[in-house]
This record gives C-alpha cells, structure tokens and sequence, in this order.
C-alpha cells in the first residue's frame, strides 16, 4: 500500500482557556482534506506531551467523525503513539486502533536516554503486539537526546516487517544516505525538517512529514511530487527562510502564530511549558511572510 509523499504534522489548536478549539481543528481537517493531504495527529507538533488521555480520545472521536465518510482517507491518517513508558505506548495504539486507525508513528524514547539496543527492544515491543498494522519510526535527537542510529534501523525494520518507514528528524544527510543504503528500496524515508526536502529527496528520501504544510498544504504537496521540476525548486527557495524562521522559537508556537494570522486558527494559543511566539521581530517576519503566502495563493 502506498503512502502519501506528504504528512503534516497537525497542530492541536487551542481556545484562550488552553482548551482544545474544535471549531479550528475542523477547519484545519477540512482544509487538508480539500487538498488531498494527509496528516499526523499528536505529533511534536500537535503538542502530544501536554495532552491528557481524554483529550486524545476526544481528538480522535471529534476527527474520525469527519473522517468516517473518506475511508481512503481515512487509512492514510498517522496517529503519534510515541513517549518513553513503551506500555503506555501500547496503550495508546490500542485506543486509536478502536477508532479504526492503523499507520502509528512512534518516536524514540525521551528522557530515559536509553541505550540503541533499548530502543531497539522498545521499537520491538511495540510493533509485535500489532503484527497487521502499520508503523514509522520517528528520530528526532534534538528532542529526545538519544540518536536512532541506521543500524539500528536497519534492525528493528529487519525483526518487524511492520514497520515501513522512518521520519528522520535529525537535520543530518548522511545519516539519511547510510537509511537508504542499509533498507529495503520499499522503505519509505520521510524527511523531518522542511528545509531539508529538496535535498533529501536528490538522494532518495520518499517524502515529507512537515510543518509548514500547516498554513500551505497544497504548495508544500507540490514540492514532495514535483522536486525536480525548476518552477518547484524555485517555490522551495522562496520558501527557505520562512522554513528555517518556524523554528527561531520552539515549535509549534511560530507555526501557530503564522497559522492564526493567516486565519487557518482562531489563536495561537500554545500550553506550557511553551510559550507564544515572544519576540517582535519573529512576528513580524511571520507578518511579512502571511501576506506573500495569502498573495501567492
């Protein structure tokens, strides 16, 4: 089965009482529809840690309302089932499989600082219990200290055929070469970092889980199929800084900032420990940035 060459990392929007804004939320999920772009739900993005148990069961219910009428769609959606208690993580896959979901992204244990045959085991323990179902690695070391290692990789893909893929998050190329030379060709790379598509992709990545494609999920779409093509190469430039601004303060708080000014979201509310975007200069550049987007699309 193949999978879509762009996810977005989905924020969770938020009303002025920290409480999640559905009315937002069905907005962003009828947008990515529209488009024909798939999504993660609790991501890094979508401010998993800060979630209760409840609330992820109430996202899931509220979504795969809408959902529910695009079982195409539907199959494609990728739930975040990571954390650092592998029994919670089970835990987590068996609610969002009651829902009907079955792509999980998990990332690599944070906090813990476990070893690379710890993570092996927990990657292990995790895809063994779902045997029919399907899971993305997610390396990410500046979040979560420790680096999923290619061998290690290379390990886990070889003692569970479930998982099917990465997204490697951790800005190195090299890294992503020593992937591609130690997997399958049928292993899907997804890029982690917005900036980096262009050239992930000239060395064999598959696609993009990203975070711009929050505000523009369309011209971001483009890019993942289109990478060769001059006209797309010269998009990805002009989109450059604004990828590397997105991430000048913690994710998600610029991208929900830029989001909200670009009406995608009612605020930019963000839970501690984050802050909103704090500086008046970033604002400004997201300022700046919204209106080229709103005039370019």
């Amino acid at each position: 089965m193949t999978l879509p060459k762009l996810f977005t990392a989905l924020i969770t929007p938020f009303d002025q009482l920290e409480c999640v804004d559905y009315i937002s939320l069905n907005n962003l999920v009828l947008d990515h529809l529209k488009k024909n772009v798939s999504f993660v739900l609790f991501g890094t993005t979508g401010e998993c840690p800060t979630l209760t148990q409840q609330e992820r069961k109430n996202i899931l219910e509220y979504v795969t309302h809408i959902l529910n009428v695009y079982p195409e769609f539907k199959k494609n959606v990728m739930i975040g089932v990571g954390g650092n208690n592998t029994q919670e993580c089970i835990h987590n896959v068996e609610i969002a499989k009651s829902y009907g979901y079955s792509l999980f992204m998990v990332t690599a244990p944070y906090y813990n600082k476990p070893s690379q045959q710890g993570m092996i085991e927990h990657f292990k323990k995790i895809a063994k219990q779902f045997e029919s179902d399907r899971f993305i690695m997610y390396n990410v070391p500046g979040r979560c200290v420790v680096n999923l290692l290619p061998e290690s990789v290379k390990t886990i893909q070889e003692s569970c055929s479930n998982y099917i893929g990465i997204k490697e998050a951790s800005g190195n190329i090299g890294q992503m070469v020593k992937i591609k030379k130690l997997c399958p060709d049928d292993f899907y790379l997804y890029c982690g970092d917005d900036s980096l598509i262009i050239p992930a992709m000239s060395i064999g990545a598959y696609g993009l889980i990203s975070v711009l494609s929050n505000a523009i999920p369309e011209t971001i779409n483009n890019i993942c199929l289109n990478p060769a093509d001059p006209i797309i190469v010269s998009i990805y430039f002009q989109l450059f800084g604004l990828m590397e601004t997105l991430f000048v303060e913690p994710n998600p708080s610029p991208i929900k900032y830029l989001c909200k000014i670009m009406k995608k979201i009612r605020s930019d509310v963000v839970r501690l420990p984050l802050l909103p975007v704090q500086s008046s200069d970033l604002k400004a550049k997201l300022d700046e940035y919204s209106y080229q987007l709103t005039n370019r699309n």
